[in-house]
């Protein structure tokens, strides 16, 4: 009986990600990537077994939008419509579950997995003052709950690229707000004579690309027979 020891799969990756911030609530209901802008971020994986990892990021990105339609700048009038613009900070930890045993040096030796992901999160961001709408207020601390899908793919040895799109749920419906001294109506917030119950608090999205290097490899002990 010999034992001998093997690179298996990775133990902790980092990189970076691009991609796209975008808005979903009471300016977009229903339109994915609407108003999107750049997001960049740092991720962290750590690579529980072939099957999981968790990972925690950090993602910073901006969102919009306006009323009635596109072509208002920001901040808008009240004879324009209505229209905002925010910069958030997202601080994330998930869980991963690989739909294929991915980069297993014994079970499996497939290079590419489609995954899951799912966690909380908390977003940073400046909420305008009510008494004061021309200025923004401190930096608040709120939860989120990011869930979403991706691909991974393993490069070479040291390189792994891939794709993740995930959305977060707030429990708050102000990251639209800009401010302004009459009382806020949480079924129709800024009088538009609609009512969107799904969105009555705010949701945002990241969708990208993504670039990890492993940074340390887990060595497997291999019975190899007699």
């Amino acid at each position: 009986l010999t034992n001998s020891q093997l690179k298996a799969q990775d133990r902790i990756e980092l990189g970076g990600f691009v991609g796209a911030s975008y808005y979903m609530g009471d300016l977009n209901p229903g339109t994915p990537f609407k108003n999107s802008h750049l997001a960049v971020g740092a991720i962290a994986r750590y690579v529980l077994n072939d099957r999981w990892a968790v990972k925690g990021a950090y993602t910073m990105g901006t969102i919009s939008g306006s009323y009635p339609g596109e072509g208002l700048t920001y901040p808008a009038t009240s004879d324009q419509g209505y229209a905002f613009s925010r910069k958030i900070n997202d601080i994330a930890a998930m869980a991963e579950f690989n739909f294929l045993s991915y980069d297993h040096q014994f079970l499996s030796k497939t290079v590419f997995t489609p995954y899951i992901a799912v966690g909380l999160a908390t977003t940073m961001y400046s909420r305008y003052d009510i008494e004061s709408p021309s200025s923004n207020g401190s930096t608040v601390f709120i939860l989120s709950l990011p869930f979403g899908v991706g691909v991974k793919y393993k490069l070479t040895d040291w390189v792994r690229i891939g794709a993740e799109w995930t959305l977060r749920k707030t429990f708050v419906d102000d990251l639209d707000y800009t401010g302004g001294t009459t009382p806020i109506d949480p079924t129709d917030p800024y009088g538009f004579g609609t009512s969107h119950t799904v969105h009555n608090n705010d949701w945002y999205s990241f969708a990208g690309v993504t670039l990890t290097f492993n940074m340390v490899h887990r060595k497997t002990t291999c019975k190899s027979g007699f």
